[in-house]
């Protein structure tokens, strides 16, 4: 976001929004198929849909205040389970495990804002974990948001994996970035049904904010 205006997409307004996205992605994937058999076989199995969802929620919302911007979601949108309607959001053949939400000019001539970046190492193991952790800190984004499958209280050198994840976006991301992170639990898991864990954290705070769950 350039310093010389206001954000075209208020932090609390991406949030929202990638919130619901997360929230139709645990609607879908609990009647396509079983997530822990799917991530042992897939390392970033739901990222596209992900994508599509958070698409679908950027389309039902309001446009943003540019003269009409483009609005773009990118992933590598290899395989999505149904057609895509018709919307105001385009799809972009993106980088392949993560989810950026951007706005550009009407004539493309120029990105005017990236509201959202999320990483998406689903299988939630730790070397995934903080390679994406530290991608995140370096990305450029009103909103950073981690999406994994893990129990967010596991033990990472005496901390919790949540507050390990925090902390190794916030020692190299500059302070006060708002932060989003999500861990999802299949049915039967450590959150007693399939859903997301969700923490807000600000970078260079000592504390997250647990959000109620998905």
């Amino acid at each position: 976001m350039s310093p010389m205006r206001a954000s075209l997409v208020p932090v609390d307004a991406a949030k929202q929004t990638v919130l619901a996205a997360l929230d139709a992605l645990t609607l879908r994937r609990a009647s396509i198929d079983s997530p822990v058999d799917y991530i042992r076989r897939v390392a970033h199995p739901w990222t596209d849909d992900l994508a599509f969802e958070l698409a679908l929620q950027i389309d039902a919302g309001p446009p943003g205040d540019a003269p009409h911007p483009v609005q773009e979601v990118s992933t590598t949108f290899r395989r999505v389970a149904r057609d895509a309607p018709e919307m105001r959001v385009r799809l972009f053949q993106g980088p392949p495990h993560a989810v950026s939400w951007r706005i550009y000019a009407a004539d493309d001539s120029a990105l005017l804002e990236q509201p959202v970046v999320i990483h998406c190492p689903w299988r939630g193991t730790w070397p995934s974990l903080s390679r994406a952790c530290d991608d995140l800190a370096q990305t450029r984004a009103s909103l950073r948001v981690l999406a994994t499958q893990a129990d967010p209280d596991r033990d990472v050198d005496g901390m919790s994996l949540a507050t390990a994840c925090a902390y190794r976006i916030s020692a190299f991301a500059p302070p006060r970035e708002p932060v989003l992170l999500a861990f999802y639990a299949p049915g039967g898991g450590w959150r007693g049904q399939a859903g997301f864990s969700l923490y807000a954290y600000q970078t260079g705070e000592r504390t997250l904010t647990p959000l109620a769950s998905g």
